[in-house]
């Protein structure tokens, strides 16, 4: 059941980063982590990277 909230819970916060969501810390409560820590480390467990390097991966490129 855990790993299924989280599964939930990350894939609800990919989408808040996406959409470009600023505060971790709001996400993070949000989305009924305990803190910041905790949704970084949970999202660094099942993606393999921390919120703020999704959050550059997930940036548009910008060409000149």
């Amino acid at each position: 059941l855990t790993r299924y909230r989280n599964r939930v819970r990350v894939g609800r916060a990919l989408d808040r980063l996406d959409a470009g969501e600023e505060s971790l810390a709001t996400l993070a409560a949000d989305l009924g982590f305990s803190d910041q820590a905790h949704l970084t480390r949970t999202m660094r467990h099942y993606l393999g990277h921390t919120p703020t390097a999704l959050r550059r991966l997930l940036a548009p490129v910008i060409r000149s």
